[in-house]
């Protein structure tokens, strides 16, 4: 034991003092790790090549350095460029990776910069910052180097070494920590010019820099920043994935390859213990042939771990902060594999698993339970912010790091960062505190849903300090809520932050485009947005802000400077029509109308709504147009968006010449719609006032509907029927309606009279152009049986069916009409007995039509596209249908 120890105080006082640089290649074994070997083929294959030095560093070091400080000079040996302690005879001419001239980035500084230095304090400054971060750099990876090869404590015993001359300490907090130690000596001023010159170490290979922190990302101008390092990204919505895969992917801390595992709550495992071998009496009894193996039901719970049977090893509760190592042995012995081991103050605790899952999994599990409850202690009760910062971003990088897939673990780190957040809320500077908290915790917010809790009190600080916030720590989770949020109504807070956060963005100067590209970053570059929630919840989030802002306005409105902070929502409904797919999800919100009278009585509201209703009138799609119509459920004021645009008596603050073009294009693409121009008229036959209004401004839709009303008789009376009469005579386009309407009306007349043939068959090459001949050519008013079977006619011959008074018996079996031309034929012949729909393509949405038509009695359904639910809804409002044939459909 004793010559054991020796050659391992030979081997880490050669390994620390002769540390091989960048010159020598070092080859790890990785299959080699559990009997802990490592191979070095440079100094077996070269050691003719390669000599050490072996030269005392202590008494080549500068008078007057304490320990510290000898420590540091002792750094570059094996870090800079030029060690004296690595000679090579023939190679001494080319550069080493280390010698070349790169820039490496602060790693926990940031530079403000506006602050303010000499000339002569400025180089200096920051070729000390640079020589201290490129020293922890490297030293980091040589540490990464030694993990491999099982020996961690080699390098970490570079870290610290007291004065007294043996007992070693080691830091395991990373190369933040060595910096700040070496800072720390610089800083002390007792560092001679001899030894700051010597500390000049030449900056690490790109793989080995820090990566950028959050805080980073914040810039003076905002608007000079891309989408995706502005607003965050995801695979299916960022604007500039070029740019977020060179800049951010880098930052993110990510969990190791491998299988991931569920937290573990209890399990059967079986557990040894024995106390550390002090004596040659522990010895004996540790030895293997001695130890006793008890079986156990194991519990972890949030401080400790208990046995369901508390009895023998495990008679009292083991809890975390007791447990100062804990670490996996692939076999302990030949018998005893996958054990896990629990070091404690007077002994160790061996849990051993059926598998290398199982002990791996208990393994992360038990790591988990003990470092929350460190970081809970530590973040909660430390005074000095920037220890807790410091603290919680290795409490970020941890969570994001572990393998462990569970909803505690993804609730625990965010419970631990509101408790953070709602600390001394009412002090002075909390917002201050915040931004900085957000800003460590952004990896943390981008991977994790948050709570209620946290929603509130990051709204809080965008309202407090919206041109200040950290908005792009802040885009992650408000994206997230955007995309998986399902009821606002249960989750106000959530709501409120996303209005908040869209505040803080119109807030800067370049407000507007930050907004516009928010939109396109919550889109997507795809035609087609991925999240279904995303368009429903945006445009939900909008109108709430603007109808809260508006509702207790007085009438008639005034503007005010108060309305900026709520045009920006308005923009959102404006900037969300761009995209086709988001189009139908606007209209669908925006019926009924959701806006308050004084939110429409706004002239800055309403110029943007204009551009909104007119993308929907434009949209040929019925999902689309349809939400101008009214609607059933519709509000008492105002029920539709045609009265609140009605020209006679407009909600709506826009000029009169405005008003008149947004109603007649809403007028233009309803009557268009799916050809229910009868039904639509009727219900509109109210607002004729305004049809006259907008006629005058020669809108043909407004014509149209005009002249359809006198043709279809929709209105009655003399005296309405003049004024029609004398609106469409008022001007030249009018007056060109009107001719036409009577020359039609004249056709009718003789189309109607009395003669003509009962029963008439199209042969099979006939077209719609055919039909209207056929029409024109004389009389068909005792037309009541028509075969258009096998032809080649389609819904566009509907407009002349219509107009055969006495028609009864209808064919149209194997022919193109489509559901259009069947809700036409519903809304005009309500006589139609018989009809038949064999092998056409109509579908339910045609066939909901005919239940219009009271008189049907057969009806031939056959091989079309009619669905089990369309044909009940159809047979209960068609209590006289004596014959259908429903075969080969749904429905059969």
């Amino acid at each position: 034991m004793a010559s054991f120890s020796v050659l391992l105080m030979n081997f880490c006082q050669r390994f620390i003092f002769t540390m091989p640089s960048f010159s020598q290649e070092i080859n790890v074994d990785l299959n080699l790790n559990e009997s802990n070997n490592y191979r070095n083929n440079a100094s077996e294959s070269k050691s003719d090549e390669v000599k050490y030095v072996t030269t005392d560093l202590t008494n080549r070091a500068p008078d007057g350095l304490n320990s510290e400080q000898q420590l540091a000079f002792a750094l570059r040996d094996f870090l800079g460029p030029s060690s004296p302690m690595l000679k090579d005879d023939e190679n001494e001419k080319e550069k080493s990776p280390s010698a070349f001239d790169q820039k490496l980035p602060y790693i926990d500084e940031q530079v403000d910069p506006d602050a303010v230095q000499s000339d002569e304090e400025q180089p200096q400054c920051r070729e000390t910052d640079e020589m201290l971060n490129n020293a922890a750099c490297r030293l980091r990876r040589w540490r990464a180097a030694s993990r491999k090869l099982r020996c961690p404590r080699i390098i970490d015993n570079l870290s610290s070494k007291d004065e007294g001359g043996g007992s070693i300490k080691n830091y395991h907090d990373g190369h933040t920590d060595l910096a700040d130690r070496l800072r720390s000596l610089a800083a002390a001023g007792s560092m001679s010019a001899s030894a700051g010159e010597l500390l000049s170490l030449a900056p690490p290979p790109p793989a080995a820099t820090a990566p950028p922190s959050p805080g980073c990302l914040l810039s003076p101008t905002l608007a000079d920043q891309s989408s995706a390092e502005y607003f965050g990204s995801s695979p299916e919505c960022c604007a500039d994935s070029s740019s977020f895969e060179s800049s951010n992917t880098a930052g993110t801390p990510v969990p190791p390859p491998g299988p991931r595992y569920k937290l573990a709550t209890e399990g059967t495992l079986r557990v040894c213990c024995f106390q550390h071998t002090r004596t040659v009496v522990d010895k004996i009894l540790a030895a293997k042939f001695l130890r006793r193996w008890e079986t156990h039901a194991l519990c972890l719970l949030e401080d400790h771990v208990v046995s369901k049977t508390p009895s023998g090893l495990l008679e009292q509760p083991l809890s975390y902060s007791c447990m100062q190592e804990v670490y996996c042995i692939s076999r302990w012995d030949p018998a005893r594999k996958y054990c896990l081991r629990i070091v404690m103050p007077h002994g160790s605790l061996l849990l051993q698993a059926n598998d290398a899952y199982t002990r791996d999994q208990w393994f992360y599990s038990i790591i988990w339970r003990r470092n929350m409850i460190r970081y809970r202690n530590f973040l909660t009760k430390t005074v000095r912010k920037e220890v807790v910062l410091k603290e919680l971003k290795n409490m970020v990088d941890f969570a994001m790091t572990t393998p462990l897939q569970d909803e505690s673990v993804t609730r625990a780190p965010l419970q631990i960062l509101t408790d953070l957040l709602s600390e001394n809320k009412d002090s002075s500077d909390w917002e201050e505190w915040a931004e900085q908290v957000t800003s460590n915790a952004a990896p943390l917010l981008a991977e994790r849903c948050v709570n209620g809790q946290l929603c509130a009190l990051l709204a809080r600080l965008c309202r407090r300090r919206p041109r200040a916030a950290p908005l792009p720590a802040l885009a992650p989770p408000v994206r997230r809520v955007l995309t998986r949020n399902v009821d606002f109504g249960k989750a106000p807070d959530a709501r409120r932050f996303v209005r908040d956060y869209i505040s803080a963005l119109s807030a800067h100067n370049s407000g507007p485009s930050l907004v516009r590209r928010f939109v396109a970053v919550a889109h997507g570059e795809r035609a087609t947005c991925p999240h279904p929630r995303a368009a429903p919840n945006l445009a939900a989030v909008a109108l709430a802000a603007l109808d809260d802002h508006f509702r207790d306005y007085p009438m008639p409105h005034r503007c005010d400077d108060a309305e900026h902070e709520v045009l920006c929502f308005a923009d959102i409904l404006e900037h969300m029509c761009e995209y086709e797919d988001w189009l139908v999800v606007v209209g669908a919100v925006l019926q009924p109308v959701p806006l308050c009278v004084g939110a429409l009585g706004c002239a800055r509201v309403s110029a943007r709504l204009v551009n909104v209703l007119s993308a929907l009138s434009r949209d040929s799609r019925c999902a689309a147009h349809g939400s101008l119509a009214p609607a059933r459920a519709a509000r008492p004021s105002p029920p539709s968006w045609l009265r609140a645009a009605a020209p006679s008596e407009p909600l709506l603050a826009l000029p009169h010449q405005q008003l008149c073009q947004l109603w007649g294009s809403m007028i233009e693409s309803l009557l268009n719609c799916c050809c229910n121009r009868k039904s639509f008229l009727q219900s509109m036959s109210k607002q004729l006032p305004d049809f006259l209004l907008v006629a005058l401004t020669e809108h043909p839709a407004a014509l149209e509907a005009l002249c359809l009303m006198l043709e279809w008789e929709v209105v009655s009376g003399e005296q309405i029927q003049l004024e029609i009469i004398a609106a469409l005579q008022g001007t030249d386009l009018g007056q060109k309606y009107y001719n036409d309407l009577c020359e039609r009306q004249q056709n009718l007349q003789k189309l109607q009279a009395e003669g003509g043939p009962r029963r008439l068959a199209l042969p099979v090459r006939a077209t719609d152009a055919d039909v209207a001949a056929l029409l024109e050519e004389g009389a068909l008013g005792n037309l009541e049986c028509l075969s258009l079977a096998f032809t080649s006619v389609t819904s566009a011959c509907a407009h002349h069916l219509i107009k055969l008074p006495s028609l009864r018996y209808l064919n149209l079996w194997a022919t193109k009409f489509g559901d259009s031309g069947v809700q036409l034929i519903a809304e005009h012949l309500p006589r139609l007995q018989v009809l038949n729909l064999c092998e056409t393509p109509v579908s339910d949405k045609g066939i909901e039509a005919l239940s219009g038509l009271s008189s049907l009695r057969r009806l031939n359904l056959n091989s079309t596209k009619l669905s089990a639910e369309a044909f009940e809804i159809l047979r209960q409002r068609l209590p006289h249908l004596q014959e259908y044939d429903i075969r080969y459909t749904e429905a059969w």
